[in-house]
Formats: structure tokens, sequence, C-alpha cells
């Protein structure tokens, strides 16, 4: 991943991540990828505004830890954008 800024080498760690289809926690993310909570959240919410990912809030009521969450999955578009990069890498 030459050529990019940190944060653009994070939010396409975020959508490869994501490229699994299932929903994930920012704090799983933050995990996965190695960074923090913060800067997780901060990019899943530039990538839901280009489309790329869904971000979903899960209430106490839903949630089997009763405690709330956001679930953030990958979108069509995102899974386009993964497959393209990928192609061009």
């Amino acid at each position: 991943m030459t050529g990019f800024l940190v944060s653009d080498q994070k939010k396409i760690e975020i959508l490869e991540t994501l490229a699994d289809r299932k929903s994930h926690t920012y704090y799983n993310l933050a995990r996965h990828i190695k960074t923090n909570y913060e800067t997780v959240k901060k990019n899943c919410k530039f990538l839901e505004r280009l489309g790329l990912v869904e971000i979903k809030g899960v209430s106490k009521e839903e949630s089997a830890s009763n405690r709330p969450y956001y679930g953030i999955k990958i979108t069509e578009k995102g899974m386009e954008f993964i497959r393209g990069y990928k192609e061009n890498d």
C-alpha cells in the first residue's frame, strides 16, 4: 500500500476486514487492524458517507450482551471498490 496516506491505508484495511460480509463493531475492527477505537469510528463514518459501509446502531434491548453497540457492514458498493482495488494492487 505505498503512495497512500496512513488514514487511507486504515480505510482500506477496514474495507478488507469487512469484506467477509459479517457485521463488526468499532472495537473489533480496531483490534483487527491494530489501531484505536476513535480512528476506526472516524474512518467508518467517512466510508459511510461514501456509501461503502453501513453503520447500524443496536440498542441495549436488541443486544445479546445487554449493551448497545454499532454494527458495521460493507455495502455492495464497498465490495466493488475493494475488488477493484485488489485487481489494481
